[in-house]
């Protein structure tokens, strides 16, 4: 069964807060709203066959069993997300408010780089729009590397440090050149059906479907160049799977330091009055099909002063 992924995470959540026009919807009791909430989760998460469910519904439920109304259970929420325990699921609220259970990965700022002449460098902030700001954010990228492109270009640098997520089809369709053409990537759910996604004639791709779309899309002049992907601790979701994009593809190696560990597919479950359930419903695979859950582990672990000055030498040797 195909699932539609939307990787807008940790970036998109105070953009999210901002809005404040709701739809009318029915008003569910507090044991109802905190069921149909615990049923998506059941039916949907992709750890949902290794989860109790009795033990779940019933620690929920009675958390929530003094609320009055669903505004006063929103601990009840967050322990459902607590029990998950895949800390990228979220919820908004009908007044836009975010309930995570999540910890911040941080890791040391990168120093300022000087890039030689005959190395690109393209650094992907993070990034959580979506609609026309996100072809706006690819389009931006596509220009930079114009830029910097040249038939006798001895490599790319990717920077994904400091990333922390957002809209990850925005970065697919920006870093495209670079990535290249075809499968990058795979998203599994709890039954192990693969949707695959990729790069294909300036688009980000979800399977055939093509996602965020660059009008004016660049080629690059040489497609033989090397590409070091730079990562830290900070690097989160979406950049995450960024990441594992690049991995597997040809003269392609990552420095820097592990990862946050937070690759994931989420899918939108909208409840009774009118919050938005963001659930995990994948893991990433990367485009050999090889599972990749938790902590990416870079090929040349090195320091934050290190790391660009380790992918500088490795494209010149």
């Amino acid at each position: 069964m195909k699932r539609t992924i939307v990787i807008v995470l940790v970036a998109l959540l105070s953009q999210i807060s901002c809005s404040t026009q709701q739809p009318f919807f029915r008003q569910a009791t507090v044991e109802e709203y905190l069921n149909q909430l615990v049923d998506f989760m059941q039916e949907n998460h992709i750890n949902r066959k290794s989860i109790d469910w009795v033990s779940f519904r019933a620690a929920v439920q009675q958390k929530g069993a003094s609320a009055e109304t669903i505004a006063d259970a929103n601990e009840s929420i967050k322990l459902a997300l607590e029990l998950l325990n895949d800390q990228t699921s979220f919820l908004i609220t009908q007044t836009g408010e975010a309930i995570t259970f999540s910890t911040t990965c941080t890791d040391t700022k990168p120093p300022a780089v000087t890039i030689p002449t005959d190395i690109g460098y393209v650094k992907i902030p993070t990034f959580g729009s979506l609609g026309v700001s996100a072809a706006i954010f690819a389009e931006k990228m596509h220009g930079e590397i114009s830029s910097q492109d040249k038939a006798d270009l001895k490599g790319w640098i990717v920077d994904l440090r400091e990333n922390t997520g957002g809209n990850m089809w925005a970065m697919i369709a920006g870093i495209g050149p670079i990535l290249g053409e075809g499968n990058a990537g795979f998203f599994v759910d709890s039954d192990g059906v693969k949707n695959s996604f990729g790069y294909k004639n300036g688009a980000a791709m979800y399977d055939d479907g093509a996602v965020v779309q660059v009008s004016f899309p660049h080629t690059l002049l040489s497609t033989n160049a090397k590409v070091a992907v730079l990562m830290d601790h900070s690097t989160t979701n979406a950049a995450e799977g960024i990441a594992i994009a690049f991995t597997g593809k040809a003269d392609t190696r990552t420095f820097g330091a592990s990862t946050c560990g937070r690759a994931s597919g989420n899918n939108t479950f909208s409840l009774s009055d009118g919050s938005v359930l963001y659930l995990t419903v994948a893991f990433i695979a990367d485009r050999n099909e090889v599972e990749k859950r938790g902590t990416l582990i870079p090929d040349e672990a090195v320091s934050a002063d290190m790391a660009f000055q380790k992918a500088v030498d490795w494209i010149n040797n």
